[in-house]
């Protein structure tokens, strides 16, 4: 038991080392080097290193102040980690929630359109005769409608709309409500599908981490302003690996329910023939069950 709690430790200790502490010292690093150059010298080098020789030179003899040096930073990136957190949790939000009333209207509104007219374009180039040539044209249109979102937009981010998908295709297909069933699912399957989700979700998250960096960034850029060029790029490729994560994971939740919606079944004593995909009455069932009448 001593030997399994000491590689618990090492693994949470390189996680939060590897997640929070590495990118939350560059940030201070990147802090301090803004402090000392600022807009005047952005782009002087010279000025940094003669900047940093003073200061070094400044500690020759003073343990005690390097000693508190390194300390306040490894403090300092450590707060940066946590705030980092913090700013990840409310991007997640962001890309998941629901907006207040007035602003996802408008953007709903504004997707909806967008996808009514590329499922509209996909329709009619559906109903012609089949060719090889006119089967790219389909591919081309189906991957248009789906970088809009893979259903009809009820959210004003991609993100949430794929994620949301999830839960009203496992319905369309099974009757099964798959916030309730989740839960029960995550006891059933085996332990190798739980390291496969277990996976897309802390990429996803590493998402959302990476996207809540660009706030910082930004704000250094009122200090030194190559830091802000750092903030749009890490936004967008946050947002990039985000629509790629969250579609994993949702993908990855569907297929859990067709792989082990029977074992579900067979878990809550429900009768599902085996060597048929799951009904809508046996999902009813499942659903009503785990509802509990609510």
């Amino acid at each position: 038991m001593g030997s399994l709690l000491t590689d618990v430790g090492r693994r949470i200790a390189d996680r939060w080392l590897s997640t929070l502490v590495l990118p939350g010292l560059l940030l201070v690093g990147t802090t301090a080097v803004a402090l000392m150059l600022g807009h005047r010298h952005a782009l002087d080098t010279r000025f940094l290193l003669r900047t940093l020789g003073n200061k070094v030179t400044g500690l020759d003899g003073r343990p005690a102040a390097i000693g508190a040096l390194v300390v306040g930073a490894g403090l300092a990136a450590a707060a940066a980690g946590l705030v980092n957190q913090a700013l990840a949790a409310l991007v997640e939000r962001v890309w998941l929630r629901q907006w207040p009333e007035k602003l996802r209207r408008p953007l709903v509104k504004s997707r909806r359109k967008r996808w009514e007219r590329a499922d509209g374009e996909y329709e009619s180039a559906r109903s012609l005769a089949p060719t090889p040539d006119r089967q790219a044209d389909l591919d081309r249109l189906a991957a248009r409608r789906s970088r809009i979102g893979v259903e009809p937009p009820r959210h004003p981010t991609w993100i949430g709309d794929r994620v949301s998908a999830a839960d009203g295709r496992v319905w369309n297909q099974y009757r099964i409500d798959l916030v309730s069933a989740w839960p029960r699912l995550w006891l059933v399957v085996p332990d190798a599908v739980r390291t496969v989700v277990t996976g897309a979700r802390d990429r996803f998250n590493a998402a959302t981490r990476l996207t809540a960096w660009a706030l910082p960034y930004a704000v250094l850029g009122l200090l030194w302003w190559p830091a802000a060029l750092v903030a749009p790029v890490t936004a967008v490729a946050g947002w990039q690996r985000g629509r790629s994560t969250a579609a994993d994971l949702a993908d990855l939740a569907e297929a859990v329910v067709d792989l082990y919606g029977h074992d579900l079944a067979a878990a809550l004593h429900i009768e599902a023939p085996t060597g048929h995909p799951l009904t809508h009455a046996t999902g009813l069932q499942i659903t009503e069950q785990l509802r509990k009448g609510a």
